[in-house]
């Protein structure tokens, strides 16, 4: 950058700001408005897309922004939907608002048909999804940039709508990771099957970890949070015959697996979910109450909970939870209730537009599917 501009004709001198202030405004921006600062100068167009740059926008994005908005699968009621999932998003008044987020089928697949797209979850901005064999890696923040992914291996079949496919980031190595997990879980098989995809070296490997457990069932509604993925599964205890609850935690970092217990062995766990920058579970108690429990200190089997809320529901339907706001409220729902939850209170409560399952914190990024390997 020269420092002149020309204006009518004339060439005119522009005091130029320090290089370290402009990156600093430049970093304050949100997407939309640096793409259109990428056409003002080499210099601005250089510094926006450095690698850098790049990672100190998502550091504050992930601070300030990754309790507003949140992404959702629609319930399987809603398989005639024009929609693949759904935005959930807070605004300064604390109202949330949920609005049909439309997949991009011509973008990945040249036409316009509506196909059955699932979505996995988000991570920094990446959205991931799945497609019979496929994993479709999109940042709707580049609205041409995208990736898709062959699945592994069992290209004879499809993507199980029970099978794990989550998406998530490992610090050490700096990469972009998905695992992939069969729904088929034998209790009498002494290993768990991983894919592990890594869009820094563009390849799959597989990976067998031995239980520690008998481990008779997994569901495949999970979360990515502290830089893993968690899920519920069912253990069974041969000497005491019993079946037991837990949390399997799969590290990113790692590759590793490990189990973690419920604050409650009364505790009928329903579902993960994620709070605030770390992960939470919530389910029925012996009283039929409703408890929210937050994960403290991750020590495997003797991991510590601290409750968070404890509340009554009148609807008789399974309960849906979403991801913590920027208060601290959660966002609930449940049968025909949709409500807000503070404590062990109901903070607001009123009739649900839409359904989704538990939902993935979601902020707009510069990442790139394509420019990570």
């Amino acid at each position: 950058m020269d420092g002149k501009r020309r204006n009518t004709g004339q060439e005119t001198r522009v005091e130029l700001l320090p290089e370290e202030i402009v990156t600093e405004i430049l970093l304050r921006l949100p997407v939309k408005s640096l793409w259109r600062c990428k056409t003002v100068c080499k210099y601005w167009h250089s510094t926006i897309n450095s690698t850098g740059f790049i990672k100190r926008h998502l550091a504050r994005a992930a601070g300030y922004d990754q309790h507003k908005k949140f992404l959702g699968p629609v319930f399987p009621d809603k398989e005639n939907a024009s929609y693949s999932c759904l935005l959930y998003r807070e605004d300064y008044d604390g109202t949330v608002h949920a609005e049909a987020f439309n997949f991009p089928y011509k973008l990945f697949f040249g036409y316009e048909k509506v196909i059955p797209v699932s979505l996995c979850n988000s991570c920094n901005g990446l959205i991931c999804f799945v497609r019979d064999q496929s994993i479709l890696v999109w940042n709707p923040s580049i609205p041409t940039d995208f990736k898709i992914i062959q699945s592994p291996l069992t290209h004879s079949r499809l993507i199980s709508d029970v099978d794990i496919v989550a998406m998530g980031y490992d610090p050490m190595s700096d990469d972009y990771k998905i695992i992939k997990v069969s729904s088929e879980c034998a209790i009498d098989e002494d290993y768990i099957s991983f894919e592990i995809f890594s869009l820094k070296s563009s390849s799959w490997k597989s990976k067998r970890i031995a239980k520690q457990y008998s481990v008779y069932y997994y569901t495949s509604r999970f979360i990515y949070a502290k830089n893993g993925v968690h899920w519920i599964a069912t253990l069974f205890n041969e000497e005491e015959d019993e079946y037991t609850d837990c949390i399997l935690y799969f590290d990113l970092a790692e590759e590793s697996l490990d189990y973690m217990n419920l604050p409650s062995k009364s505790l009928d766990c329903s579902a993960v979910m994620n709070f605030k920058e770390s992960m939470a579970i919530t389910g029925e108690n012996s009283e039929s109450q409703q408890e929210l429990w937050v994960l403290e200190d991750h020590c495997g089997l003797k991991s510590l909970w601290s409750k968070i809320s404890c509340f009554d529901f009148t609807s008789p339907v399974i309960s849906v939870f979403f991801s913590s706001m920027s208060n601290g409220e959660t966002l609930v729902q449940r049968g025909n209730d949709s409500l807000k939850v503070q404590g062990n209170k109901i903070v607001h409560k009123e009739k649900p537009s839409y359904y989704s399952l538990p939902a993935s914190p979601y902020f707009e990024s510069l990442l790139s599917p394509r420019m990570l390997q």
